[in-house]
């Protein structure tokens, strides 16, 4: 008898889970829209899958990413040939890497910037700003507060060029509470407020390696 239901009620990594843990012979049919595909399993493993033009790793992969869709688990059905040699939780991790990359590159870059440097540690507040100084992520909740001095400022060094020069990194200054760092992200102007416990040369090398990785996903 054949199990069916739909992805939004059991994930296909939990279906493939099932079927490896329990060393089942079986046949998985997803469909999605237009789109249908197989994945098969024999004693533990994933051995053979495709879906739409892709075989093997990348067709479990692709499947991996859906949301919605019609499944049907076939116990006893064997598969025809074996593409897939890689454990099975290898090939789910893989597919769920490929996947939380995906979201992150779908990410607009200002938020991937604020969420990314958010989670640094000894980070009070971060603001991504355009270079008209709008906000595009991050909030202030002082009437006054050292955002705007941090912008003028900015503003009075774009004039003199020197944002524009090779040799510009970062800036920092201090306040009661902490520091406050400055970074460009062309076209993003990046602000962020930190505690005084914060080592600043460490910091500023996390926040530039962070740069540099959303720079990679472009």
């Amino acid at each position: 008898m054949a199990l069916v239901g739909n992805l939004k009620d059991l994930k296909l990594a939990n279906i493939i889970q099932i079927n490896c843990i329990e060393r089942n012979v079986a046949k998985v049919t997803v469909h999605s829209n237009d789109s249908g595909g197989a994945i098969f399993f024999t004693n533990g493993a994933i051995v053979h899958a495709e879906y739409g033009p892709f075989v093997g790793e990348r067709a479990v992969h692709e499947m991996l990413a859906l949301n919605d869709g019609e499944f049907k688990v076939e116990a006893g059905l064997e598969s025809p040939t074996q593409t897939i040699t890689l454990p099975w939780n290898s090939v789910v991790l893989e597919g769920l890497r490929l996947l939380d990359e995906k979201k992150v590159v779908s990410t607009p870059i200002p938020r991937q910037l604020f969420s990314m440097i958010s989670g640094l540690k000894n980070v009070r507040n971060v603001f991504v700003l355009n270079y008209n100084g709008q906000i595009l992520e991050g909030k202030i909740d002082d009437e006054v507060h050292p955002l705007s001095l941090t912008f003028v400022w900015y503003k009075l060094k774009k004039m003199l060029n020197l944002f524009y020069s090779d040799v510009f990194e970062h800036i920092m200054l201090r306040s009661k509470e902490g520091y406050i760092f400055v970074f460009e992200h062309r076209p993003n102007l990046i602000v962020v407020e930190t505690s005084l416990r914060v080592i600043t040369p460490e910091f500023s090398k996390m926040v530039k390696k962070i740069l540099k990785q959303v720079n990679s996903m472009k």
